[in-house]
């Protein structure tokens, strides 16, 4: 078990300046921050790798990191080019959203997780008494020579194993293979998918579907690819009883020298699955709450945010709660306080297990969507909801020491298993918003959650920081920390685990890139907590991360004075003694110009307001404004930092005039390197 004492200042002040140096070996990109850089080189390349894609399972696990991704660069950058991109991707996916099942609603289905129907489906086995022969499969007019097993590089789709199937033309007939699927689910949307390529040849492939009772094409495919590529074809199962073959052949026979290569030939139903609708829902969910809590800003958005509502609720969360629909209504209302999620009774969805209830994370996500759209909405049903499976979820909860544990299931049959941390961002994530909302979850809960991080999960080591692959320190270590990382606001020692991973690490696939809007997210140079969105656990008028000089009625959160989100902060004047409030300023580099810019205003009095960065080792000040404007004013102050990178720096927020009366209010605190993009 990964295990570490909470080792405090001394981890964080030195993991912060490996991390400083290392970053600081990264060539220097136009923008001057190497995180956003990174990810800008990455979006160039990989950002539009999902959202064209039809399957629901690389929609969920592929484009809703994409999504979260574009949403956090908006927060960071302001730019709405990050907004453009979101609604481009989502567009194009709702136009790849069909009602396969004629029930009137749209989904995005896959066959990725549905009982798997053909037998040997990548040769790997051979027939009894001749090793070219796939078992389970039969040759039509083919030979040894024309239609054989193959373990020679290039011959098969690397992964599963080494084999692959070769299929030559002889120029006079057909060589195929076939099999008769052993099982299929009747009346249901299946698809057949597999792996091929061809040598270049005008015979090129052609893979089918036969229903041999009925003589009929069920569906096919042409193969024309030289490289290995992904084919899939869906077609209508007939009722029960008929006997259905998958064949693989040439698309021509009378061109000699053909050859196709096949692998991981498969057949399975196509089903929507709740934890895809949530993984891509949430986000546009958030893009929709944006732009209707910002509706002179984002007005340009109102049309598209509009329609996705409106495609949201009236196909991704009413299909899962409408008995009439092709899934049935799979809610389950276990009491006046708690609820959850089942797999649907009418499919054979996740075959050799029945999930009563869903395991944690499916069912969360799901919840956090219906929460994120009820701040729009305020659909009574969806607060409901989401209340019920998060207080579900936190009732199994278990407390290890000053951690908690819990399992990726709450089910007897299959037997329980402690969450893994890739699945676990999605509980945390559904956790996060709702101790936002002041639901279900306390500060106590989130220490507990940040405890389970830090404490159990990362091996506490300062220069090669891991992170366990299951929540309670064991498994092989997991770089999948998006959500973990978010957790920023209740300890110091979160972002440096993560940032010193990914800090020489260049990203490829969606979640890699949404780790790194994060870690730019909670980048301590840019002031953690930036608009006191979040509070501390244990003091609910003080925001995380910053610190006090006074009490809760001179120094606190304010619902009222703020310019955006749910607070801002007040400091008012005792007219006796300095009321402020700091945060120690750290990530810095040396010698440098920074920029920080805050909105402020001053009410109740002449004492205004004041923002200062100031060294605490040399008892000197960097920067110092007063401000006593009463209508909200964008700031800005220009400093450089001092030589010695040991210095200790704070950023303070108080009064202009200790002994005037009135308010200093403050929001949106935001430090860059002079150059900065952002």
């Amino acid at each position: 078990m990964m295990k570490s004492p909470r080792t405090g200042k001394r981890v964080v002040v030195s993991l912060l300046a490996a991390v400083v140096l290392l970053l600081q070996t990264v060539a220097v990109h136009a923008s001057g921050n190497a995180w956003y850089d990174k990810y800008v080189t990455w979006d160039s390349t990989h950002g539009g790798d999902y959202y064209t894609d039809a399957n629901a399972s690389n929609l969920g696990w592929g484009e809703g990191y994409v999504l979260r991704s574009y949403m956090n660069m908006y927060e960071l950058t302001g730019s709405t080019a990050w907004l453009d991109k979101i609604t481009t991707h989502f567009d194009a996916m709702i136009g790849n959203a069909s009602d396969f099942d004629g029930d009137g609603y749209l989904d995005w289905t896959t066959p990725n997780y549905s009982a798997k129907q053909v037998a040997n489906s990548t040769f790997a086995s051979a027939a009894s008494g001749d090793s070219t022969l796939p078992a389970s499969w039969t040759r039509f007019q083919s030979t040894s020579s024309t239609a054989y097993r193959s373990s020679s590089a290039g011959e098969y789709y690397p992964g599963k194993d080494t084999v692959g199937l070769v299929l030559k033309t002889n120029g006079t007939s057909w060589q195929k293979l076939y099999q008769t699927l052993p099982s299929y689910e009747p009346g249901r949307k299946n698809s057949l998918t597999f792996h091929a390529k061809t040598n270049g040849s005008a015979a090129k492939g052609n893979a089918y579907i036969w229903d041999a009772t009925t003589s009929t094409m069920l569906a096919s495919v042409v193969i024309d690819s030289t490289d290995w590529k992904a084919y899939n074809v869906n077609f209508d199962a007939p009722v029960a009883g008929h006997s259905l073959q998958v064949w693989l052949g040439h698309n021509s026979y009378s061109v000699a020298g053909g050859t196709v290569y096949y692998d991981n030939v498969q057949v399975s139903a196509r089903y929507a699955y709740m934890v895809h609708d949530g993984m891509i829902g949430l986000p546009i969910a958030k893009f929709i709450r944006l732009v209707s809590d910002n509706p002179v800003v984002l007005s340009a958005y109102a049309s598209k945010a509009n329609t996705y509502r409106t495609f949201l609720e009236n196909n991704t969360v009413a299909k899962w709660h409408d008995s009439a629909s092709w899934v049935g209504n799979t809610w389950v209302n276990v009491s006046s306080t708690e609820g959850y999620y089942k797999e649907p009774a009418t499919m054979d969805t996740l075959p050799g297990v029945n999930y009563i209830p869903l395991p944690y994370n499916m069912m969360l996500v799901f919840a956090d969507l219906q929460m994120t759209l009820y701040d729009v909405n305020a659909n009574p049903d969806y607060l409901d909801r989401a209340k019920k499976v998060n207080q579900y979820f936190k009732n199994r909860l278990t407390t290890s020491g000053s951690s908690y544990q819990w399992n990726y299931w709450n089910t007897t049959t299959p037997a329980p298993v402690i969450e893994d941390t890739s699945h676990g961002n999605l509980d945390i994530e559904s956790a996060l918003d709702m101790y936002r909302h002041n639901l279900v979850f306390t500060g106590s809960d989130m220490d507990k959650f940040t405890s389970t991080y830090v404490d159990r999960m990362w091996n506490g080591s300062l220069t090669s920081p891991l992170v366990s692959g299951n929540i309670n320190g064991t498994g092989s270590p997991s770089m999948v920390l998006w959500s973990w990382i978010s957790l920023s606001p209740f300890s110091a020692d979160v972002w440096p685990t993560a940032a010193k991973q990914f800090a020489s690490f260049t990203p490829t696939y969606g979640y890699e890139a949404h780790n790194f809007t994060e870690i730019m997210k909670w980048d301590p140079v840019k002031v953690v907590n930036q608009g006191f969105e979040w509070k501390t656990t244990t003091d609910s008028t003080l925001p995380a991360r910053w610190l006090r000089v006074g009490t809760a009625s001179t120094v606190y959160l304010d619902t009222v004075n703020k310019t955006k989100g749910n607070y801002g902060l007040t400091v008012a004047s005792n007219t006796t003694a300095i009321q402020a409030l700091y945060q120690v300023w750290t990530q810095w580099k040396p010698n440098t110009t920074y920029v920080l810019t805050f909105d402020g205003k001053s009410s109740g009095g002449s004492t205004g307001g004041r923002l200062f960065v100031q060294n605490k080792t040399t008892n000197s000040l960097l920067t110092d404004l007063t401000f006593t404007n009463t209508a909200w004013g964008g700031k800005t102050l220009t400093f450089t930092t001092p030589a010695a990178s040991t210095d200790e720096l704070r950023i303070y927020l108080e009064n202009g005039n200790y002994s005037l009366s009135g308010n200093g209010h403050f929001d949106n605190i935001v430090i860059k390197q002079s150059g900065d993009a952002w």
